[in-house]
């Protein structure tokens, strides 16, 4: 009984030991000691820890205080997402696809925004939507791109959400239906008073009757309901949570931007794409 006992609290003791490591390489790194951050993670990493994998791979990406080692970021992304990291395959997936490094790879970014997207990244949804929609690393299909976007959207990405407007504005894989390109504008600008998204819902209501844009702001308002109950914790359904794939060999749902001339309006519709490059030392 205390041998079992001793065990335990040593796995205790080693489980707090690497929090605290963890915690004091993100005070070294916000105090701008990259130095003692890469070396602390780097103990971390070889030790297994997957956190300090993903964070030592964006240093290396980002080149935080220390030379740009793309083929170190690489290596610790991959090993991280090797462990289930739902962030390293997204970074990874960034990585082939801007071909930092390397030569591009669109092919390979698809298969590991796939990775990402399975464990619930939308970010890598929104990506591996647009790559899709773009025809990049395999066939153009808009069919599986809307899916994609629509597992983000229905979480609050507002770049799905405007992805999925210019969709319905356009005809592309779907019925061109100007109401739920307005709603899924209107949704974006809403949420997080986009400015590209306001445009595109105003431009596109110029080609409206006063009936579809009343349906459309409807629409808009109900799904807007739906989204913030969703995040409050509410115990309705939330579309996106609920075990939903965009095809029968996804295991699991979603819990440089590209432009396209459109015909019907004066801008230019865009397929948006998740930020381009890292983020800076994500939490």
């Amino acid at each position: 009984m205390r041998a079992c006992l001793s065990v335990v609290l040593l796995v205790l003791a080693t489980e707090l030991v690497a929090a605290g490591s963890l915690e004091e390489a993100k005070t070294a790194f916000d105090k701008g000691d990259f130095r003692s951050a890469e070396r602390t993670y780097s103990e971390l990493s070889n030790q297994g820890d997957r956190t300090a994998q993903l964070q030592l791979g964006l240093m290396y990406d980002e080149g935080h205080g220390i030379p740009k080692q793309y083929h170190q970021a690489v290596r610790w992304y991959a090993v991280a997402a090797s462990q289930g990291d739902p962030e390293a395959p997204f970074y990874l997936g960034r990585i082939y696809q801007d071909g930092r490094g390397g030569p591009q790879n669109y092919a390979r970014a698809r298969q590991w925004y796939r990775v990402a997207a399975d464990r619930g990244n939308q970010k890598a949804a929104v990506n591996l939507g647009s790559m899709h929609a773009l025809g990049l690393g395999g066939p153009r299909n808009y069919q599986v791109a809307r899916q994609w976007f629509l597992l983000a959207a229905n979480v609050g990405n507002i770049k799905a959400q405007e992805n999925l407007g210019v969709l319905y504005q356009n005809g592309m894989g779907v019925r061109r239906d100007y109401v739920k390109a307005y709603m899924w504008f209107a949704i974006a600008a809403a949420t997080q008073r986009d400015s590209e998204a306001v445009k595109h819902r105003d431009q596109i209501a110029r080609l409206m009757v006063p009936d579809q844009i009343e349906q459309g702001r409807k629409l808009s308002s109900e799904k807007v309901y739906t989204l913030i109950r969703c995040h409050a914790g509410s115990a309705l359904p939330c579309r996106g949570r609920s075990g939903i794939s965009p095809d029968t060999h996804s295991a699991s749902a979603i819990s440089c931007s590209r432009r396209r001339k459109s015909r019907f309006v004066l801008s230019y519709p865009i397929i948006y794409q998740a930020t381009q490059h890292p983020e800076n030392h994500p939490p």
